[in-house]
């Protein structure tokens, strides 16, 4: 079965940025790591259900020129944008066929490097060129988690200056909203995987995750909206 995983938010200065979406969301955080390769850091927002929200900035510029480039460039200016968004597989049978019907393979690269020095590994696909190409369109891309245990939104957030003084409770994500072709990307991820996340495409020039509506244990709702930076990655490219 294919769910829905996380979504990654570029914001200018990781800080600054994290401080912000808790502000704005009530919701709680944790200090994600470092992913050394990219000069990027990341700050993760449980939502509930296995599912959570990665803010990313640049940390070290000096780095590889992508995607770090990509992320000062959406978030010149002060703007957090949406970056991508990713689904996952259950089983690792599953992930090599969404590889296979998208003609790439399963990556295992090196992920970030948590606080306490533990290096994760990213089982993902499609990997290589494909991988800015989906995210270019708007598209996600897929990872494989072998044990729940460690998947990220699992984690307990933390309770430093910068957490809101009483953190909202997050059950799920209640629906997403991406601009694009409907049938496009009902083709990408399959139509009982679109139905099931409840999907909201919209039409529009900016392909790619608009907003995340989030329930919480009180019966409300709370929605992060941005702007997408597919756009911008697609002019890169031409």
């Amino acid at each position: 079965m294919i769910r829905l995983d996380h979504m990654c938010l570029g914001v200018p200065e990781l800080a600054d940025g994290g401080r912000r979406l808790a502000a704005e969301t009530g919701l709680g955080s944790y200090e994600g790591g470092v992913f050394e390769e990219h000069g990027l850091g990341n700050t993760i927002f449980p939502l509930g259900g296995d599912v959570y929200v990665e803010v990313e900035a640049v940390v070290d510029p000096t780095r590889a020129p992508e995607p770090a480039g990509w992320f000062g460039r959406a978030t010149r200016g002060g703007l957090d944008q949406w970056m991508f968004w990713s689904l996952r597989t259950d089983t690792l049978e599953e992930l090599h066929e969404v590889a296979e019907r998208l003609g790439g393979e399963v990556a295992r690269v090196p992920g970030r490097t948590e606080p306490n020095g533990v290096r994760r590994t990213i089982t993902s696909a499609p990997g290589g060129p494909l991988l800015l190409d989906l995210w270019r369109k708007g598209l996600p891309n897929w990872y494989y988690r072998p044990d729940p245990a460690t998947n990220p939104a699992r984690r307990p957030v933390s309770a430093d200056s910068t957490a809101p003084a009483n953190p909202r409770t997050p059950v799920g994500v209640a629906w997403i909203e991406v601009c694009g072709d409907e049938k496009e990307i009902v083709r990408h991820v399959g139509e009982e995987t679109f139905e099931r996340l409840s999907l909201r495409v919209v039409g529009g020039d900016e392909p790619g995750l608009l907003a995340v509506a989030v329930r919480l244990a009180d019966g409300a709702e709370t929605v992060i909206r941005r702007r997408s930076a597919a756009a911008l990655l697609d002019r890169d490219a031409r």
